[in-house]
């Protein structure tokens, strides 16, 4: 059998991934044109390769971001590109390209892998039509009188104060602070580290307020690309783009409710301009609109960085920071809070051990004091995660031990290695309960190599995204892949990153 060349190796990967692939010299002639992008552009592959850019698309060199990086060198990353074949199809994606050297530094090829956003954004608008149907069957399932409508009662929203646990001083502070800024109808910027619980107390306060029974719409503005925010804020109209129809957006579905923009810090400051200027007219326009809209909800953002820090990185800009912050608030990570921990281990066993089918889990003394000292780096929801693991992999009748915690914790919390016999605060275990322990992992059976694969990536992101506060970028660096590679890794391990 005739071995294949490496050539013949590259064309069938690239022409089996999803995304669109085009690949040129530095001048511009194609060299490579995988089958999704002709796909997508409804082009023969035959014609295209070896036909410069512009005999192919309307682009010029000053037009084309591709050409543009054949010629300085710099990579172009996550930018959204609307045009036309030179057969008249119109081709709306988001793109990356880069530039291809070799070890001297001379530049060989240009490519740039493409993602057809036409799909994308049919998917979020079937989400947001699945969301306005929602809120429309759920409007005003309460009622509540003048004497009642600031009492701690149910809304639209899921969690109220009475969800936020904790008995220090510094967290009752922090709920009183809310429910004040909860009566008014001042915008509210929340800051705090990731898994503190922001959005808790975000929902907590539109539970509180007046406007309890109206809709709250909540957006990540960091799970998405910034060309598609703005039409999932905005709205659409029919013809805006390929494919675009008649769509509302968040602000419309907010209503005279609560809109909450998370993480505000990761939008795009083009799109900040335009935030900008919606919350100082209080009107906006759809996407290829022309028709002024009442902007009529409530506006709640959070960071996750001090807000002075975003804007002097310039990721937040201070006018827009002026308008978000009328109030704000800053929750405390939960090193700060350490006497809440106790609370909130009962709270969170007693919950997984429902879930899990077991009828009362004990933790040891031992175990349960390093928890409570140690400093949580991803506060709330990483203790929550390391309770939830646990519980998940216990045995029957047994107590919550060091062996059912994750490796990485364990590495943390008995650095010496020696989980049983050095740490003083196991003196007071049962050497039986070791003895035990080793006797059960000897006759546990042995974990597939995939699914220790799998153990191994989770703990590495999730110790990753609790070094670096939840932050995506520096999480990406610290683990050596890209932005995008570790969201879509986050997403396949259902592992909360924000």
């Amino acid at each position: 059998m005739k071995k294949p060349s490496m050539q013949q190796l590259l064309e069938a990967v690239i022409n089996s991934i999803y995304d669109g692939v085009i690949v040129t010299d530095p001048d511009g002639k194609v060299i490579m044109y995988n089958d999704a992008l002709a796909k997508l552009e409804e082009l023969n592959p035959e014609k295209v390769v070896g036909q410069h850019l512009s005999e192919v698309y309307s682009v010029t060199a000053s037009t084309s971001k591709h050409l543009q990086v054949g010629k300085t060198g710099e990579p172009d990353l996550d930018s959204y590109k609307t045009f036309f074949t030179n057969e008249g199809k119109q081709v709306n994606i988001v793109a990356d390209t880069y530039p291809v050297y070799d070890e001297k530094g001379n530049m060989l090829a240009v490519y740039s892998v493409c993602r057809n956003l036409t799909k994308i954004r049919q998917l979020l608008n079937k989400t947001l039509e699945l969301q306005e149907q929602r809120q429309t069957e759920q409007d005003s399932p309460y009622s509540f009188t003048k004497d009642d409508k600031y009492d701690d009662g149910r809304g639209s929203a899921k969690y109220r104060f009475i969800n936020i646990l904790g008995s220090s001083t510094v967290i009752k502070d922090v709920i009183a602070a809310a429910k004040k800024a909860a009566r008014t109808d001042c915008a509210v910027l929340i800051y705090g580290e990731t898994g503190t619980g922001k959005e808790l107390f975000v929902q907590g306060m539109h539970n509180y307020s007046s406007g309890k029974n109206e809709p709250f719409v909540a957006i990540n503005c960091a799970a998405i690309p910034e060309s598609l925010l703005e039409s999932m804020l905005f709205g659409t109209t029919k013809g805006a783009f390929t494919g675009a129809v008649e769509t509302p957006g968040l602000f419309e579905q907010a209503g005279s409710g609560t809109l909450f923009l998370d993480e505000i810090n990761s939008m795009g400051v083009n799109l900040q301009a335009k935030l900008l200027r919606v919350l100082q007219e209080r009107s906006y326009r759809r996407v290829g609109g022309k028709q002024e809209l009442p902007v009529n909800c409530r506006i709640f953002s959070s960071t996750n960085q001090e807000p002075w820090e975003c804007i002097e990185s310039g990721t937040l800009r201070k006018d827009l920071f002026y308008r978000l912050a009328v109030i704000s608030l800053y929750i405390p990570p939960l090193r700060d809070r350490q006497s809440d921990i106790n609370e909130l281990l009962d709270s969170f066993i007693d919950k997984y051990s429902k879930i899990y089918g077991h009828k009362k889990v004990e933790m040891c003394s031992s175990l349960r004091s390093r928890l409570t000292s140690y400093s949580w780096p991803g506060n709330v929801r990483e203790l929550e995660h390391v309770v939830e693991n646990a519980i998940s992999l216990l045995d029957q009748g047994a107590n919550l031990t060091v062996k059912y915690l994750p490796p990485y914790l364990q590495k943390k919390l008995f650095a010496d290695g020696e989980l049983d016999k050095t740490s003083p605060s196991l003196a007071g275990e049962s050497s039986v309960e070791t003895e035990n322990v080793n006797d059960e992992q000897k006759r546990q059976p042995q974990m597939k190599l995939g699914d220790i694969l799998l153990a191994a990536e989770h703990n590495a992101i999730t110790q990753a995204l609790a070094e670096h506060q939840g932050n995506i970028s520096r999480s990406a660096i610290a683990l050596g892949i890209s932005r995008q590679n570790l969201q879509y890794r986050i997403k396949k391990l259902d592992i909360s990153g924000g």
